[in-house]
């Protein structure tokens, strides 16, 4: 029990971290409509919203995998 203890304290900053980026993706998506590019977007301008796009779903599975299978496995 004293190893989960120890892991305890990190895990929570961690998970608020998690929280905060959450928060940035749905902020980050609400000012680009999601990700709704204009009729006449430039080559850059879709590259920027697939770039954003790529990094959201990079970082969900980043969080689903410390938070439902790193976490608990350390907390254990």
């Amino acid at each position: 029990m004293a190893g989960s203890a120890s892991v305890g304290s990190p895990i929570a900053v961690m998970e608020h971290e998690h929280d905060s980026a959450g928060r940035a993706l749905d902020r980050m998506r609400a000012v680009t409509a999601d990700y709704t590019l204009p009729a006449d977007a430039c080559s850059s301008y879709r590259a920027l919203f697939a770039g954003l796009q790529e990094l959201e779903a990079d970082l969900h599975q980043h969080i689903h995998l410390e938070n439902n299978i790193l976490f608990p496995r350390a907390a254990q």
